[in-house]
Parts: C-alpha cells; sequence; structure tokens
C-alpha cells in the first residue's frame, strides 16, 4: 500500500544543528579549495561591522584561520559563488548607485583566490535584479536570478527568474513567464542540479514581518514542488550563541547586537560539503539592516540533505 504523503511522514524533519554567529559579515559562499574551508563573503560597512571601514566589496576568507585573502568587487553587491574544477566564479550584481541592485551581473574568476579576471557575465537593461545563483545542468549551465522589476513580469517582488547557457559567454533566458514563484516573495536564491532536479532555496515572507527559507525543486522550470518538511531554517535563540570559529565579533556587537537586537530572519543559506558534513551558512537578522552570519552542519551529503525534504 502506497501511504499518503499528505497524511504520514516518511522521513520528518531533517536534523540540522546550527552552530551559532561565525562572522558579521553578509551573503555568504561556503566552499573547499585545496582541503581548506574557505568563504566568500560581503563586506558593507554601511550596514554591517566592518573595522576597516571600506567600500562594499567581496572578500576570501579562510574559515579555518579567520584571515582574508583577497578583496574585489567594489563596484558590485549580492556576491555568490560557483566552483567547477580548479577554477572559483564569483558573481556579483553591478549596482547602479545609490542602490544595490541592477540591471547587469558581473563575472570574477580565479585559480588562486588572490588573482581575479573579471567580465561582463550578462545584461538585461530595464530590469532591477538582486541575488544570484550558478549551478551547472545535465547539459547547461543555469543562472538563478532575483528580480524585483519590470512589475509586469515579476509580480509579488521578489520573484526568481532564469538564464541557461552552455559556456558561460553566451546566455540565453528563459521565458519569463517560466519565473517562479510570482504570487509571493522570493528573494535570495541557492540553487544547485542533483539526481535530476533542479533544487531551489528562497527566503520567503511570513506573516509580521517575519522571514525564513522555503526549499522547492524542479526538473524542467514549469512544474514544481515545495518541500515536505518546510521551513528549511527559522531564526531562534540558538542563532544568539557564539561559534567557537566566531571572527571579527565584537564584545560590543556580541552584548549590544546578537545577544538584544531583535531577530526575525533566516536567510541567504549557502553550502558546502565539509569532513564529510553538509556546512551551511546563513544569515540571521531583521531585514532592515541589522545582520550576521551563522554556521550549521548536518550530518550527511548536499544530496541526502535535499532529497530528504521531499520524501
Amino acid at each position: 500500500m502506497e501511504l499518503n504523503l499528505r497524511e504520514t511522514m516518511l522521513s520528518g524533519f531533517p536534523e540540522i544543528k546550527k552552530l551559532g554567529a561565525c562572522s558579521p559579515y553578509g551573503e555568504t559562499t561556503p566552499f573547499v579549495f585545496n582541503g581548506r574551508l574557505m568563504r566568500l563573503e560581503l563586506a558593507d560597512p554601511s550596514r554591517g561591522l566592518d573595522a576597516c571601514n571600506k567600500s562594499i566589496r567581496a572578500v576570501i576568507r579562510d574559515a579555518q584561520t579567520g584571515g582574508i585573502l583577497s578583496e574585489f568587487g567594489k563596484d558590485c553587491y549580492y556576491f555568490s559563488g560557483y566552483q567547477e574544477n580548479d577554477t572559483f566564479y564569483v558573481i556579483g550584481t553591478v549596482r547602479k548607485q545609490p542602490a544595490f541592485s541592477g540591471d547587469t551581473y558581473k563575472l570574477f574568476s580565479s585559480r588562486d583566490l588572490l588573482h581575479w579576471e573579471e567580465r561582463v557575465l550578462l545584461s538585461n537593461p530595464g530590469w532591477k535584479y538582486f541575488n544570484s545563483a550558478l549551478t551547472k545542468g545535465a547539459d547547461s549551465y543555469v543562472l538563478a536570478m532575483e528580480a524585483g522589476e519590470p512589475a509586469e513580469y515579476c509580480g509579488v517582488p521578489f520573484t526568481c527568474f532564469f538564464a541557461t547557457s552552455t559556456d558561460m559567454v553566451n546566455w540565453t533566458f528563459l521565458d519569463y513567464n517560466k519565473g517562479y514563484p510570482k504570487d509571493r516573495y522570493c528573494g535570495g536564491p541557492w540553487m544547485k542540479y542533483v539526481n535530476g532536479y533542479y533544487y531551489l532555496i528562497c527566503v520567503t515572507e511570513l506573516p509580521c514581518q517575519r522571514y525564513t527559507n522555503y526549499i522547492y525543486r524542479t526538473k524542467d522550470f514549469d512544474v514544481w514542488e515545495v518541500g515536505l518538511y518546510n521551513p528549511f531554517i527559522m531564526p531562534g535563540n540558538e542563532d544568539r550563541k557564539v561559534s567557537p570559529n566566531a571572527v571579527g565579533l565584537t564584545d560590543d556587537f556580541i552584548e549590544n547586537g546578537i545577544k538584544k537586537k531583535f531577530i526575525s530572519s533566516a536567510s541567504d543559506i549557502d553550502m558546502c560539503e565539509w569532513n564529510g558534513k553538509t556546512y551551511i551558512n546563513y544569515n540571521i537578522g531583521d531585514q532592515r539592516g541589522f545582520y550576521y552570519m551563522c554556521e550549521a552542519e548536518y550530518n550527511g551529503t548536499i544530496a541526502e540533505l535535499l532529497g530528504n525534504f521531499f520524501i
């Protein structure tokens, strides 16, 4: 007898262990490079804590030592990372100042995390793009783009739209009608192609200005499934503890920020596999300018974690 998924929980909620606050910086992509755990981080002195008081930029941090290897992308915002073979790629949204958004994405690439090449990845005049996520599918790369305008395509801001490429140079936008979802807030995408599915994790807005992450998947960008065990991560008291791996968190930021500020949002999830587990970074904050980065882990592979939300 086939069990009815609407009545029976076959696996239960995946157990994600929160480790605590680890950095005052913003949107993050963790990755493993030459056997070391690294992080791409958004450094924004106008919103987060930045003792150096430099310009908005991307930084590459050795997560094991806390040291910063390189800084770049001063004309961009909303950085996301993608790794293939010995090259690490960073996508940044070119800002139309004073806004943080823009209609163009720039691609940075490096084989040593020290020296970076850059070029325009794609542009779509008249659109307002924010975060992005890149993955490699069965026969092409797919770029997820968070957009807020034009209103006639975006529906309820924000909506994810998609483009494909076989070489990361020439891009084809999927039909704008394939934007997902258009009936509710959907921002800060993370995307990965696993076992025939494109998995998408996005920030969604709940009542009373609460924000969390929902997971979805599709095979064709026409039919979507919503994870049975959503939400992915909710903000909570565990996010007020400080991880033993923390860097850059001053005593004042911990006492008067992390321990006292109202937190209503868990957002901008990204992850990689590290030491036999899935290492996860996400932002905790209030969606009004206060935020910090937390870390968590899942005792299994990324494929297992994603798949367990749908069985």
